[in-house]
């Protein structure tokens, strides 16, 4: 190994400057670029100011370091973020300065936020931060889930007994295993974040280990079911046009809810339907030259209030998951009440299988990353596996030869002779 003073000599950045945030975001993508797994750099303006670099997430977090009795320590001031640059330097000031009167601040008693309060006052604000897509569902979450259970309590009186208990309640009210694991999960996050903080000191949610989660389907809307959702769907009521016509869209071109819930008029231009960003967070584009399609767009023109291809009621932009109204359809076209409206995208592409279109084709037009996810959503139909087995078969024994074979095993069977009853018993 070089000497120390060597191998910062090698390093593209100096490690021992003024900080700022932008200079300290600069160093932070220098690391990522070389793969370093950590550096720590030193502020010449504080001294005993400390930033550590993660290479493998660019994460910075600010320590302040001090001697309390000939003694060097650490105090974690917090992720830079969630912590200000001026903030940190403000904290670490006062820390050195109670480690100069003789008083060891890490040993200073703090108030331990409750888990609501990590929510509401840090983990929320984290999230909304980076613009996470998903920050509505953890709300509902935590609503349901983790504030009744959690919300009172304070970070230290959390254990991973309480925790695992609240597994138990969860999957007793026949929560879905992938539910139960997403609850968890955003436990894990909250209490993570709690230990960036110096909330608490290990996150005890780690130790849970989360039910198996097996998601793949088993069960389809096939063509002829799809064919009968689409009946039941034309003759919704006027007042139900707009959900119905969604649905109807979303079953004729494989789009997920979201690209249709915010699909805007705008959107609709030579015979394309624009996607500004999918689920990959790169655009796309969906024909829309079948004439079904063009049929059921033209109905929607009709009933048109605003910029939204599928305008919401009582002064809402636009529709956001006609649920009720979809399960009401599959009612009426006999299919029961066990179907999410995901799987009209499964039998748009289980369609496409059944109609025998190229795997790659399929996967493009479904706008997967790789055919390996379109198989997951692709569900041969019993009529494909049938007319499979016969052609198969037929290439082992012609048609000719098979019905001459059925023929001889039908003689064989008339002109075996039957076994007498003392046959049998002298064996």
């Amino acid at each position: 190994m070089p000497p120390k003073a060597h191998a910062e000599r090698c390093l593209p950045f100096e490690t021992h400057f003024e900080f700022t945030v932008a200079k300290l975001k600069q160093v932070a993508r220098a690391v990522q670029e070389i793969g370093y797994k950590q550096i720590e750099l030193c502020c010449k303006a504080d001294r005993g100011l400390r930033a550590f670099i993660y290479g493998k997430s660019g994460n910075i977090f600010l320590h302040s370091r001090y001697n309390h009795r000939n003694q060097p320590k650490r105090i974690r001031l917090g992720k830079l973020g969630l912590i200000s640059l001026e903030q940190a330097r403000q904290k670490h000031r006062e820390i050195r300065l109670a480690a100069d009167q003789g008083t060891d601040p890490k040993a200073t008693k703090k108030s331990v936020p409750t888990f609501a309060e990590l929510h509401y006052q840090h983990y929320m604000v984290e999230c909304k931060s980076r613009q996470k897509k998903t920050l509505h569902t953890d709300q509902s979450r935590y609503s349901h889930w983790l504030g009744p259970e959690f919300g009172h309590l304070p970070l230290t009186d959390i254990t991973s007994t309480l925790v695992s208990q609240f597994v138990i309640r969860m999957q007793k009210a026949q929560l879905a295993p992938a539910t139960v694991k997403k609850v968890i999960v955003q436990l894990r996050s909250c209490l993570s974040l709690a230990v960036d903080l110096d909330f608490i000191q290990k996150n005890v949610a780690k130790r849970i280990r989360l039910p198996k989660v097996n998601n793949r389907r088993t069960t389809f809307l096939t063509v002829q079911q799809m064919a009968a959702f689409m009946k039941a769907a034309q003759a919704c009521r006027d007042d139900e046009l707009v959900g119905s016509r969604m649905l109807m869209l979303m079953a004729l071109t494989g789009a997920r809810l979201g690209e249709t819930t915010n699909a805007k008029w705008e959107h609709i231009q030579d015979g394309r339907w624009i996607l500004p960003t999918q689920k990959s967070g790169v655009p796309g584009a969906i024909p829309i030259t079948a004439p079904a399609v063009k049929a059921v767009i033209a109905e929607l023109a009709v009933v048109r209030v605003n910029e939204y291809l599928h305008p919401g009621a009582r002064g809402n932009p636009t529709l956001s998951r006609p649920i009720k109204l979809f399960k009401r359809i599959c009612k009426a076209a006999g299919l029961g009440d066990q179907w999410r409206i995901h799987d009209l995208r499964h039998a748009w592409v289980s369609a496409g299988v059944f109609a025998q279109i190229p795997l790659e084709t399929l996967s493009q037009c479904a706008r997967h990353s790789t055919p390996t996810v379109t198989r997951i959503y692709s569900h041969p139909h019993q009529e494909s596996m049938e007319q499979a087995h016969n052609q198969i078969a037929a290439l082992y024994l012609p048609e000719g030869k098979a019905s001459h074979l059925d023929e001889l095993h039908f003689h064989n069977t008339k002109n075996m002779p039957i076994e007498s009853d003392a046959c049998v018993k002298t064996g």
